[in-house]
């Protein structure tokens, strides 16, 4: 591996389509001042100075591949109201091709964050979460049916809000393996075990924990274990990420991890959105796993670096590339 040949990796993003299919989300944002005490009951009074809005979820996961150059098309549920207008317009802006459902069955939804400074005082959660019609899950699959010419790879973006059965994971999974197209999930904890036999699955520290029913020890002695166990679980190559201890990678049976490429740390909304997206896009541009996994931690670097749910756009990860030592096999321990 040397810097050059992950310039030419990146390079190729723009020969790449890819397919997101999941759980689309509203990002909200709401800048504050807080200064007083409410006379109303105990609690601080947060006066809103600003309001931003951002693409969350499987629609994050789009943007951060569309930011890269890779050509992609977006398929989830977006409800007929005012977020899901707003979602359909963001998603035009950045030129993120929707081939989803817009619908009355529920609503779109949405997280607001409230910040004060740099710090989050509140989440506030909208969400429908009720199961959908088989109408629109077969509406899905004749989607996939008819639109995989091209396709380098799909990615699987699950928030647990019951969009899709196991058994429609199941059948795309294996439609995408007869059209040799490889698929990658970024499930919950709850979802996981729709998504056997992809070819990669991206559970952070805490879902691996949580899949498995062991910690990781303080140490990482146990790390390799564990990806071993996900691997025995899924059949498929795993990718822990461990914040700001970087990832964990397990590739057939080869175990590596890698060091964070971050800097500093200050919000790490959708750093898992990045790294699942630059994995995906990486692989389908001819890396090998562990050629893609140094790229994803130098792009997630960028993005924990950052307030909010943000993006690494090309141009920034060409530059961080550019500016990392040759030797780059120091990084990886094995």
């Amino acid at each position: 591996m040397n810097k050059e040949r992950l310039l030419n990796i990146i390079r190729n993003f723009k020969n790449q389509k890819i397919i997101v299919f999941g759980d689309l989300m509203l990002d909200k944002y709401l800048w504050t001042v807080v200064d007083r005490i409410s006379p109303e009951a105990p609690v601080q009074v947060a006066k809103v100075e600003n309001e931003t809005f951002a693409l969350g979820g499987a629609a994050n996961v789009a943007n951060n591949l569309a930011s890269l150059g890779v050509s992609v098309d977006l398929v989830g549920l977006i409800g007929n109201d005012a977020d899901g207008v707003l979602l359909r317009q963001m998603l035009k802006e950045r030129h993120i091709a929707f081939s989803g459902l817009v619908g009355n069955q529920r609503s779109t939804v949405s997280k607001t964050r409230v910040f004060c400074g740099n710090y989050q005082l509140l989440r506030i959660d909208k969400e429908d979460v009720g199961e959908i019609e088989k109408k629109v899950e077969k509406l899905f699959f004749n989607y996939f049916k008819n639109n995989l010419s091209g396709v380098g790879a799909i990615i699987f973006s699950d928030y647990a809000k019951h969009l899709i059965s196991p058994k429609f994971y199941e059948s795309i999974i294996k439609l995408a393996a007869r059209n040799k197209i490889k698929t990658f999930a970024d499930p919950t904890p709850s979802t996981f075990y729709k998504f056997k036999n992809v070819y990669l699955i991206k559970p952070n520290r805490k879902e691996a924990e949580h899949i498995v029913g062991q910690k990781i020890s303080d140490n990482f002695s146990n790390l390799k274990e564990i990806c071993g166990k996900l691997n025995e679980k899924f059949n498929a190559n795993v990718v822990i990420t461990l914040g700001k201890d970087g990832m964990a990678v397990l590739d057939g049976s080869k175990f590596f991890r890698l060091k964070t490429d971050a800097k500093e740390v200050y919000d790490v909304s959708g750093a898992g959105d990045t790294t699942i997206a630059v994995l995906t896009a990486s692989i389908a541009s001819g890396a090998s796993l562990e050629e893609a996994a140094v790229i994803s931690n130098i792009c997630a670097g960028a993005v924990v670096a950052k307030l909010g749910t943000a993006i690494c756009s090309f141009q920034e990860l060409l530059f961080k590339i550019e500016q990392i030592p040759e030797n780059l096999t120091a990084r990886i321990k094995r």
